[in-house]
């Protein structure tokens, strides 16, 4: 009789309130992924389920970033924000200030499962907001060149050097741009990339000049400086004087990482996330190499990083399933999609992210540039500013041959025309000058 007694005991113990099924606390996790990258999350969500059966973990996967910051504005107006959510560091500053993150370092440090000397600190230092550690990174990208081996080779092109300067990387774009069928149109295009903030910030960077007058709490944009100008221009004249980008309207009717897919593309730049999808086109021959230098070298920090929703209910789970992430078999198995540059500095470099029989075989390139990686601001009003400056580069940077011809004759003031078009369409989002 005991005996039955301790066993009802202990199934109760694992049941539910109504005694039904055993309970289990569930976390909303909200993030942007592309179909390739939803199976790794659902992968490193089932591992971690497996080793704690107690906690289930709903994954929300949005399609574009964009809506991925709209829907979580959303959220936190309504009352009902996801959890954890991953987000690049310079989309979350717009929930700074607000109360309404719960700082994740702690958290997750107080499970013995956090510390700082084993990540790298690049990416921990765009998450820190007022001494603490708020969200905490998954992975340190940085922009490289993706380029299409086979067409090196084909047109006689060497391949791209680790210290590659401007001039080497004009070569190959000219050399790559090729007329395939005769009709004095180019079927094959040297260089591509997004033309905004993010994708000029390191022609910018290698110039000498600077993007803002401060990193933290930015009064003003710097971009009509002479080196800055410089930087801004590099990009314009290979596409101008050079021909070696598509037109706006091929462009529009097939993206970059389409067209390099495709094999019309040669040079792409881009981040660690891009070979992913790369890595899943049987027969495409590709590697990366880091982006040309100037004065000096320069990329850009691309890091996500999980946050979490101070209205949340379930800390203390969703603490776990970071730890887990975060920790060797966590950021191993995301590791293996391709998807990321894995933050904790033992599985970066080991063969779990340079294994030199998986593409890129270059992939020490994105180590090397954590050396020399910089950063854009976070602020509240940031990804806003991103977003009201891409279309006026977008248009400045395709506009028609024969006015750009026109512009480029004018030398920098093409780019300070472009510097007060956005200037007039960014400048109130600024916080006004102190005395």
């Amino acid at each position: 009789m005991r005996l039955i007694m301790l066993l009802s005991l202990i199934l109760l113990g694992c049941t539910s309130p109504d005694g039904d099924t055993p309970t289990r606390q569930q976390i909303r996790l909200q993030l942007v992924a592309d179909p390739v990258e939803v199976s790794a999350y659902r992968d490193l969500i089932a591992a971690f389920e497996a080793q704690n059966p107690d906690i289930e973990v709903s994954l929300r996967t949005i399609g574009r970033q964009r809506e991925h910051v709209t829907q979580l504005a959303t959220a936190f107006a309504g009352g009902g924000p996801p959890d954890l959510f991953l987000i690049n560091y310079r989309r979350y500053g717009q929930f700074l200030g607000k109360n309404l993150l719960q700082p994740l370092g702690p958290a997750v440090a107080a499970q013995g499962a956090f510390e700082p000397e084993d990540f790298y600190p690049a990416a921990l230092e765009a998450f820190q907001y007022q001494g603490a550690q708020l969200c905490l990174p998954q992975n340190i990208s940085t922009q490289v060149v993706y380029y299409n081996r086979a067409l090196f080779q084909r047109y006689g092109v060497e391949e791209p050097a680790d210290d590659w300067n401007w001039k080497a990387f004009h070569d190959a774009a000219r050399a790559l741009t090729r007329d395939t069928d005769g009709d004095r149109q180019p079927d094959v295009f040297g260089l591509d990339f997004d033309p905004d903030l993010v994708h000029m910030a390191p022609f910018v960077w290698q110039a000498g000049g600077r993007i803002v007058d401060r990193l933290e709490q930015p009064r003003a944009l710097m971009l009509r400086d002479y080196k800055a100008l410089i930087g801004l221009m590099y990009p314009k004249r290979l596409r101008t004087e050079v021909g070696v980008m598509p037109p706006l309207a091929q462009r529009r009717a097939l993206g970059p990482e389409a067209r390099f897919i495709q094999g019309g593309l040669g040079m792409i730049i881009q981040s660690r996330r891009y070979a992913t999808a790369l890595r899943s086109v049987e027969g495409l021959d590709w590697d990366v190499a880091p982006l040309p230098r100037n004065k000096q070298a320069a990329t850009l920090l691309h890091a996500d990083a999980y946050c979490l929703s101070r209205a949340s209910t379930q800390h203390d789970a969703a603490a776990r399933f970071v730890a887990y992430a975060l920790s060797e078999a966590g950021q191993r198995r995301l590791t293996a999609s391709g998807r990321i540059v894995p933050v904790r500095r033992s599985v970066a470099q080991s063969e779990a992210f340079l294994d030199p029989d998986l593409p890129p075989s270059r992939a020490q390139v994105f180590l090397d540039n954590i050396a020399i990686v910089r950063r854009l601001p976070v602020t509240p009003y940031w990804y806003e500013l991103e977003n009201r400056s891409k279309p006026i580069i977008e248009e400045w940077m395709f506009e028609s041959m024969a006015n750009a011809g026109a512009e480029a004759q004018m030398g920098l003031h093409d780019g300070n025309r472009l510097v007060t078009l956005i200037d007039d369409a960014v400048g109130d989002l600024f916080p006004p000058a102190t005395p």
